[in-house]
């Protein structure tokens, strides 16, 4: 049940907030109950997310179905299953995804089905979204604001099936495609970038310095129009972190996990870098993958992240911000 507690301001329509010590988080209960608003102290949106569909009509809502395989980036911060290729192939409702080769898109079911309000207050929100055919699994959410203004996001997956299932829980955070985006790795080898994702694309630049982990998408080639890849990352510490304003670094930290419960297609950290000459058409994704496990019927398992947005007072220059992001962890 919802409870009573300053449930006008935590409200709309459409959007479900919850605020403490200047920070500030907003829901998208009705789109798979993402996370499509971080701020601090009323300033940006720290997060890449559209705010022209968040109040989206009710009629342009995309409404789950086997048959849903077309894709809609509201972005902003929400939970996937792994490994990729194995999506569509564990269902018998859309028999041309198990036989087909491409894994895209996600669960539709998972991306885009409607949330129920457990419990609201202040600082805190639970709510736990409806049981997905394709990939046999139920999510509920928790995420809640301390007083410290740090934010505890916890994702729990229920297996709904009468027979198991294996997943991990592939929690995706997307910011601008040009914030400088940090990791930690003890060696150059604990990095593989791919290649494009499209023949049409170019190669994303991205450099190790100092230990860390980077892309440069500003250094992008002129030939392309755009610049893609995606890195897959044994992190040294269990941190990602990004310059997201002027001032300000969000930090995401999570359990550190032993290489060898990551799913092989998949690594505990993936950085995914969509870069154009322009900043408002570029992406970044900050990619969590949590160990891969097998749920009995009605098995559940869990995954968690913490986010801390940091003040930052340094330059912008990129040893700088490495040595920034070094001391933080």
């Amino acid at each position: 049940m919802r409870s009573d507690i300053g449930l006008t301001q935590l409200t709309n329509k459409t959007m479900l907030y919850i605020e403490n010590s200047g920070v500030r988080v907003g829901v998208l209960e009705a789109v798979g109950g993402r996370i499509v608003l971080l701020q601090k102290n009323g300033g940006k949106n720290l997060l890449e997310s559209d705010e022209s569909m968040w109040n989206e009509p009710q009629h342009e809502r995309f409404v789950p179905s086997p048959d849903l395989l077309d894709f809609k980036a509201y972005n902003g911060h929400e939970v996937w299953v792994g490994p990729q290729s194995q999506w569509w192939k564990h269902q018998t409702l859309n028999k041309e995804k198990i036989d087909s080769d491409l894994f895209w898109p996600p669960d539709p079911f998972i991306s885009f089905n409607k949330y129920s309000v457990i419990s609201h207050s202040a600082n805190k929100l639970v709510i736990e979204g409806e049981g997905s055919p394709i990939s046999g699994i139920k999510f509920k959410k928790s995420i809640e604001i301390n007083d410290d203004g740090k934010v505890l996001f916890e994702v729990e997956a229920t297996n709904i099936r009468n027979e198991e299932v294996s997943w991990d829980l592939w929690l995706l955070t997307r910011i601008n495609g040009h914030c400088p985006a940090f990791v930690q790795i003890a060696d150059s080898t604990d990095v593989h970038v791919s290649e494009p994702t499209h023949p049409h694309q170019g190669e994303a630049p991205y450099r190790i310095n100092n230990g860390c982990f980077y892309f440069v998408p500003k250094e992008k080639s002129e030939k392309f129009e755009e610049c893609t890849a995606k890195a897959f990352i044994k992190p040294k510490k269990p941190v990602i972190a990004a310059l997201v304003d002027s001032d300000k670094f969000l930090a995401i930290r999570f359990q550190k996990e032993d290489p060898s419960s990551i799913h092989p297609e998949q690594a505990e950290v993936e950085i995914y870098s969509f870069a154009t000459d322009k900043a408002e058409t570029s992406l970044i994704e900050l990619e969590y993958h949590a160990p891969f496990k097998t749920l009995k019927p009605g098995e559940s398992m869990k995954a968690n992240e913490v986010w801390e947005i940091l003040h930052y007072s340094g330059k912008h220059n990129e040893d700088d911000l490495c040595n920034f992001f070094l001391n933080s962890i």
